[in-house]
């Protein structure tokens, strides 16, 4: 267990333990200190439980892709996450392909193809790297409204030589890799990545 989660660990137990013992020594005598008591423990003890399942699910998501880009070498992958219009975008794009998500996306010099993210099954084929014409940011706001959530939009184009049954769609994703941040600058860079797999060279 690395260092940091350790000390979300401790923080978290340390602050529900003294939130306890506090409502205890307040008792019922004064509800209006013991509410206060409750509530303002319980927001810190939250705040930390919660840094430590995302510090805990970040950490499993980069090891996860790391040991997948090991055993495909000259494949990137992402964790991808659909956004209210992904599937509807999908099935304009190819009828009938069936990609459940959240999955991994691997983009190699073929292109792009899904693959579960819990590591069993065969990987589905999304679009070849001739069908892939662009890769852009976008950005939509979050429910408290106060920020963005930022993501990648894959435009694709049938390619003649290969199927015939594809239309032109935008496909808009939420994508995360080995980064800590998720803003505007980390998606451009995870479009590097993906554009450097796609041309077939080394993305570390």
């Amino acid at each position: 267990m690395r260092p940091s989660t350790i000390l979300l660990a401790l923080l978290t137990g340390v602050f529900g333990a003294a939130t306890i013992v506090l409502a205890l020594l307040v008792g019922t005598d004064d509800t209006q200190v013991l509410l206060q008591v409750l509530r303002l423990g319980g927001l810190v003890t939250i705040g930390f439980g919660a840094g430590l399942v995302i510090t805990v699910g970040n950490r499993r998501r980069r090891e996860r892709l790391q040991r997948k880009s090991e055993v495909s070498p000259g494949t990137f992958f992402v964790d991808a996450y659909p956004t209210g219009s992904t599937y509807d975008e999908l099935d304009a794009w190819r009828p009938g392909l069936r990609v459940w998500f959240p999955c991994d996306l691997g983009f190699d010099r073929n292109g792009i193809t899904a693959w579960p993210d819990d590591g069993g099954g065969a990987g589905i084929p999304i679009a070849t790297r001739q069908e892939v014409t662009g890769l852009e940011v976008f950005s939509d706001g979050t429910p408290l409204g106060s920020t963005n959530r930022w993501g990648i939009a894959i435009a694709l184009a049938p390619s003649e030589a290969v199927s015939r049954d594809a239309g032109t769609a935008t496909v808009h994703l939420w994508m995360l890799d080995d980064q800590q941040n998720h803003d505007e600058y980390a998606m451009r860079r995870t479009i590097s990545k993906i554009e450097t797999a796609l041309a077939g060279r080394p993305t570390a």
